[in-house]
């Protein structure tokens, strides 16, 4: 099982924030989404389930993402989804922010995938670490400029 925890300091207010994880802002955290459409419950509780596709290189990907967890607060917001990739791997993805002042938003980005055959925890024990955590902080790089963004 591959894991990892990053935080950073945004300077933006947590409620703009917390907008980029609404579910009709999708594209612009994960540009290579092409559909993300609602199959159960609400968008903004956990339970919701949603029919994703996705690029990988040239192949479309279709994925059942979960949201296994969801808080909306004034000085807390959560999100855990889950989903399982190419039936390999288990992905989950944590994105929690927490208000720090009115301008001022920390967020923390937890995640973890989880090899379900013994090729896919072979493919994760071969993978590059800095490879990973270059990608983990590329994603907190968009956040944080998108962000800055007005809608």
């Amino acid at each position: 099982m591959v894991k990892w925890k990053e935080e950073r300091v945004i300077s933006e207010n947590i409620e703009t924030v917390w907008r980029l994880f609404s579910d009709k802002n999708v594209k612009r955290l994960l540009p290579k989404v092409e559909e993300h459409i609602l199959l159960e419950n609400n968008d903004d509780e956990a339970g919701a389930k949603h029919g994703q596709s996705y690029y990988e290189g040239t192949q479309l990907q279709y994925y059942v993402v979960e949201t296994m967890a969801y808080e909306d607060l004034p000085e807390r917001k959560h999100r855990h989804i889950r989903f399982v990739m190419s039936q390999l791997f288990q992905v989950d993805y944590r994105y929690t922010l927490l208000k720090m002042s009115e301008t001022e938003t920390r967020f923390v980005y937890e995640g973890s995938q989880k090899g379900l055959t013994m090729t896919a925890k072979a493919m994760l024990l071969s993978g590059s670490k800095a490879k990973r955590l270059e990608t983990v902080r590329a994603f907190m790089d968009r956040v944080e400029s998108e962000a800055g963004k007005t809608e």
